[in-house]
């Protein structure tokens, strides 16, 4: 759930600013929007914030620890150095480096540079330079020419004198040549010849490779002190972030004030505050038109979907909604539909619980990115469990315990299986959207004007009406014919959109029509896109078929492997076969599911609800 906020503004004493800002921080609880600050944060800022970038340019070319940054970082929270101290020691590493870096940047262009010259000259022949000087202190002139085959012709006929140096298919190279007095055409221009004949470019490049090796060897020995950079960048940016929240500051006369936003469950906390520190206080809920930050709480068992938000990087809106529950909830569906394979469930789950198990032994709590991935695991497992189908090969699933697993209905070796999962998509397409729907209905049905409400109402009805439209249209209309209702539902749906839609608190009633009349082309084309969308959610079946032809094709590649092979080196060859083939599908099923699985959340669930994912994450000012 999105927890209500309130909007706090805490006054004190200009005088008292500063001090006041450090207890704001030390409570920790209220958000402040710096950008709404004058942006005017002196010479010191911008100091601050050249050496913030100096030090995370530094950390972007210090490899990592083994294990990624889990170690740096906890040796940085550990650290407990005077401010100063680790901040100037860190800068005074961050110059060297720096130095390194520049000079890595004009190898790496050297570098470039000469592969180009070399590639360019190579097919000549070598010492060039020294062979066009030699013969240019005898009174004759070289040029070189490269020309395509249609124009070398003409080129040819230009020069006072040339040799044919070589002839490919589609490019001539031509060695022009002025004895004494004769002279060169202006047009075409020659080549330009390098300073370096190409084995000379070529003892250059490697001496540029050597030097450039030792400089990563550099990066990588300072592996230890990403800690001591770690701590300055917090310090710096504690300093920084310090004085960005100070800058909102508003002042009128002797008296100052800051605005922030705070949860409803942390005001008496801040009430608390302010007695001991002699703040006023002013606390009220925020105004329709003011950004306000977003706070989401969920139970555990929901709060394992979080990892995916912040994959994704999107926060609702404080005024949308939270779909974590639902997300969740159709997330493991699409997840086991894409993958579709009980086998490379029990690989997902096996690895995932060796993580769980290893973490646990090392004193580490489950995490909701590890529970996620146990939960859809399970659920690939359970899905390929009834469809027969274990790593595309369906004599697994007549084995004598899986057998008793299988869906006839939907195994993979039904015939009609592929027109049930359609329309199991198409199902899970209008529930899905049907669930926006009455959701969207609820929360209008709470504001006034009430009317409004059933707009969502005609939303949901044309859903449903276009439901049996989509199955007539993609799959067998003998089996099921659209029902004359149907037309009911989609043209009563498009009314009550029309008529309701629009209508405002205060305004007159037919105006609302007429607004919604206005709109009617609109409508009408989200009434299409509602089609569209009920259609998409065919690319589950689609994206799970493709898995599973994947899966038989490498499986039959195997087969005829080992089979042409023989012996061991037909079965060593069939596993190797076997493994690259199945963990390329592994890899494009997990692609897959964030490209379909997610989509489907994010863009047709979340469209039909009016969400546009605008939102500000809640982050307090407080001490790190």
């Amino acid at each position: 759930m999105i927890v209500p906020m309130k909007k706090v503004s805490v006054l004190t004493l200009k005088t008292h600013q500063s001090e006041s800002l450090k207890q704001l921080r030390d409570l920790g609880v209220l958000h402040i929007f710096t950008d709404q600050g004058s942006g005017n944060n002196g010479e010191s800022g911008t100091v601050l914030q050249e050496q913030l970038s100096t030090v995370e340019r530094t950390l972007a070319v210090i490899p990592l620890e083994d294990g990624g940054d889990t170690k740096a970082t906890s040796k940085a929270k550990e650290m407990s150095v005077a401010d100063g101290v680790v901040v100037d020691t860190a800068l005074a590493l961050c110059d060297e480096v720096q130095e390194r870096i520049d000079e890595k940047t004009l190898l790496v262009n050297e570098q470039e540079r000469l592969n180009r010259e070399i590639e360019r000259f190579a097919p000549w022949g070598d010492p060039l330079p020294e062979v066009v000087a030699a013969t240019a202190a005898g009174g004759v002139q070289l040029r070189l020419y490269e020309e395509s085959v249609d124009g070398a012709d003409d080129l040819i006929s230009s020069l006072p004198n040339s040799i044919v140096f070589s002839r490919s298919k589609f490019m001539v190279r031509v060695v022009g040549v002025a004895i004494g007095e004769e002279t060169f055409p202006e047009l075409p221009l020659p080549m330009t010849l390098p300073d370096l004949s190409v084995t000379d470019m070529k003892r250059q490049l490697a001496e540029t490779a050597r030097r450039i090796e030792e400089i990563d060897e550099y990066f990588a020995s300072l592996v230890p002190k990403r800690s001591l950079l770690q701590v300055a960048r917090r310090k710096i940016d504690d300093v920084l972030t310090f004085l960005r929240v100070a800058d909102t500051f508003e002042t009128e006369k002797e008296i100052s004030w800051i605005n922030g936003f705070a949860p409803v469950d942390v005001v008496d906390s801040i009430r608390e505050a302010a007695k001991t520190h002699g703040w006023g206080l002013a606390i009220r809920d925020p105004s329709a038109d003011e950004q306000v930050p977003t706070k989401i709480t969920n139970p555990k068992p929901i709060g394992i979907i979080r990892p995916v938000f912040d994959l994704l990087g999107t926060v609702p809106g404080y005024r949308e909604m939270d779909i974590s529950f639902f997300f969740l909830v159709f997330f493991v569906i699409f997840f086991a539909i894409i993958f579709g394979d009980g086998g490379y469930g029990l690989l997902l789950l096996l690895g995932t619980g060796f993580v769980a198990i290893k973490g646990r032994l090392q004193g580490q709590k489950l995490g909701p990115g590890t529970a996620l991935m146990l939960v859809l695991s399970s659920a690939t497992i359970i899905w390929g469990a009834i469809t027969g189908n274990w790593f595309g090969y369906a004599a697994f699933g007549q084995l004598p315990v899986l057998n008793r697993l299988v869906i006839p209905g939907i195994s993979i070796e039904s015939e009609q299986s592929t027109e049930i999962i359609k329309y199991m998509c198409f199902v899970i397409g209008t529930v899905h959207l049907s669930i926006a729907h009455i959701w969207g209905f609820i929360r209008a049905f709470q504001k006034r004007p009430r009317i409004v409400a059933l707009a969502q109402l005609g939303w949901l009805s044309m859903v449903l009406g276009l439901y049996y439209l989509i199955l007539q249209l993609v799959l067998d209309p003998q089996k099921y014919p659209m029902p004359d209702f149907a037309l009911y539902m989609i043209g009563g749906g498009l009314a009550a959109v029309i008529l309701f839609g629009e209508q405002a608190e205060g305004s007159n009633f037919f105006a609302g029509i007429g607004r919604g009349l206005a709109g009617l082309i609109t409508t009408a084309l989200d009434g299409v896109s509602a089609f569209s969308d009920i259609i998409s959610y065919i690319r589950l079946f689609a994206v799970g078929l493709a898995t599973l032809a994947i899966a038989e094709a490498f499986n039959g590649m195997a087969g005829g492997i080992a089979e042409g092979l023989g012996g061991v080196l037909g079965g060593v060859a069939a596993v190797l076969v076997l493994f690259l083939g199945h963990s390329l599908n592994l890899a494009m099923g997990a692609l897959s599911v964030v490209v379909h699985g997610v989509r489907l959340n994010m863009l047709e669930f979340s469209g039909h609800l009016g969400m546009e994912w605008t939102g500000v994450e809640y982050a307090p000012f407080k001490t790190r």
